[in-house]
């Protein structure tokens, strides 16, 4: 359970399974692909600042948690998530936004 709240609690790996939950239309996608769709989301971020993050904390971080595999080679993110990831995204996503009422129908905060 602890490992489950430490890769949730996080908004921008929240995002991330979001992502392959909700919009990707299938489980492999490409590192730009998921940068586009987080910055569109997320546009307080800047790309860069993004990229640098899901390489070094966001993905290695999922990977070690068993939810994606990222190939540094061809720079494909392929998502195993998990059978209760939406159901934990709404349950967390109250608790962590800042925001009330933000709920899973906006930005996963």
């Amino acid at each position: 359970m602890s490992q489950l709240l430490d890769v949730l609690s996080d908004s921008i790996r929240r995002e991330i399974v979001h992502f392959f939950e909700n919009y990707a239309d299938s489980r492999t996608v490409s590192f730009d692909e998921l940068v586009s769709h987080i910055e569109s989301r997320m546009p307080e971020k800047g790309k860069e600042e993004l990229a640098v993050g899901l390489v070094h904390t966001h993905l290695p971080k999922l990977d070690h948690a068993g939810w994606l595999d990222h190939d540094y080679r061809t720079d494909e993110i392929r998502y195993h998530g998990h059978e209760n990831a939406e159901e934990w995204l709404r349950d967390l996503c109250d608790v962590f936004s800042d925001r009330p009422g933000r709920g899973s129908g906006g930005a996963v905060q």
